[in-house]
């Protein structure tokens, strides 16, 4: 697949709340498809959104993020392409759980944190900032 060189950036703003998914799907298809950005990589972003998203409603903002929003970004340059999510849910650093032991059955594993293990391990890049009190989370994915 040939290097993508032209900049892409989009924005939206969502409601912190699950029904907003879908929405959020059509966004990144849409900025995915009009870049011609491998429909692997649109994969990547779906299951990082389907984690990140709902962790943010559900935790960010305890289920009921009633006038609460969050921003999602994509950006296209210089062969990488890049999901951020800016939310200003409580505090949460995702990259500083602990991660799962994938070695235990699946009865013995506690509920919670092998989704954001997988997104983590998806990306080549996994960045978390709190800035402006507003957690940012950036995943970037190499374009090869």
């Amino acid at each position: 697949m040939e290097t993508i060189k032209t900049r892409v950036e989009k924005s939206g703003t969502f409601r912190a709340e699950m029904s907003e998914i879908e929405n959020i799907y059509v966004f990144i298809s849409r900025t995915l498809s009009e870049s011609e950005v491998d429909p692997g990589i649109e994969n990547l972003f779906m299951l990082a959104v389907d984690e990140i998203f709902s962790n943010i409603v559900k935790y960010g903002f305890d289920g009921s993020g009633e006038g609460a929003t969050a921003d999602i970004s994509i950006q296209i340059e210089d062969g990488a392409a890049s999901l951020t999510f800016r939310d200003g849910g409580k505090p949460f650093d995702p990259l500083s759980a602990n991660p799962p032991d994938v070695l235990l059955g699946l009865d013995e594993k506690p509920v919670g944190g092998l989704g954001v293990y997988i997104v983590k391990n998806s990306f080549d890049e996994v960045r978390y900032s709190r800035e402006d009190d507003h957690n940012v989370f950036t995943l970037k994915k190499y374009l090869r």
